[in-house]
This record gives structure tokens, C-alpha cells and sequence, in this order.
């Protein structure tokens, strides 16, 4: 396959993104689970839990890779944990998360988060 304007490769990478703002991009995968990169907080938890509702009401998602994640506030954390219910009540898997996110992870004790 051949693109005319651009290589291949940026016109595959076009497809996977979800989301892009200042702080954050968010892509998906041929897997069904998603990468968060960059920060989430107040500003854009809302925008990103649409985002992920819409992807999460597809078969085969409920993962999120977070090893690029820079940072996440209580109110990013909400908005994730809110897509639990979505579609079947399953809880998001979380992927690659750093120490300093898994011990408020585990303080916290969201039924809503697993740690895979």
C-alpha cells in the first residue's frame, strides 16, 4: 500500500489515535486495550472518559496500558473508574502502572481497577 502524502507508517498511526489534547494522547491498539500518554486531571477527565466510553462499548476492551502516563489526579482516576459499569460491569485492567500510582491504587481499594 502506498500513501501519497506521508508514509504508511504516520497514516497507520492516524487510525489508532482516540484522543489528542495539549497534555495527553490516547491510542488504541489491534488489541482492543488502549495506551495513555501524558497527564489526565480536571481539564481533560471528562473528554477522555467519553473517549473511552466509546471505545469500552466495543468487544474486547477494558485494558489500559499506563506506562506513559506523566500524571493523574483523583479526578482523572473518577473518570476511568466510572467506565467499570460500561458495558457489563467489568473492572478496567490496568497495564505497566509505576509504583507511585500502584500504591494509591492499592490505599484507595477500587473495586473498580485491577492491576494486571
Amino acid at each position: 500500500m502506498m500513501t501519497v502524502n506521508g508514509s504508511f507508517e504516520s497514516a497507520l498511526n492516524k487510525k489508532t489515535l482516540l484522543y489528542l489534547d495539549k497534555q495527553l494522547v490516547v491510542r488504541t491498539s489491534g488489541n482492543g486495550s488502549v495506551r495513555l500518554i501524558g497527564q489526565i486531571d480536571l481539564t481533560n477527565g471528562d473528554a477522555i472518559a467519553d473517549t473511552l466510553h466509546r471505545e469500552w462499548t466495543r468487544p474486547g476492551t477494558g485494558s489500559v496500558d499506563v506506562a506513559e502516563l506523566q500524571f493523574i489526579d483523583l479526578y482523572g482516576l473518577r473518570a476511568l473508574a466510572l467506565l467499570s459499569d460500561i458495558p457489563l460491569g467489568r473492572p478496567i485492567r490496568l497495564h505497566n502502572v509505576k509504583p507511585g500510582l500502584h500504591k494509591l491504587l492499592t490505599l484507595l481499594d477500587w473495586p473498580a481497577f485491577t492491576i494486571g
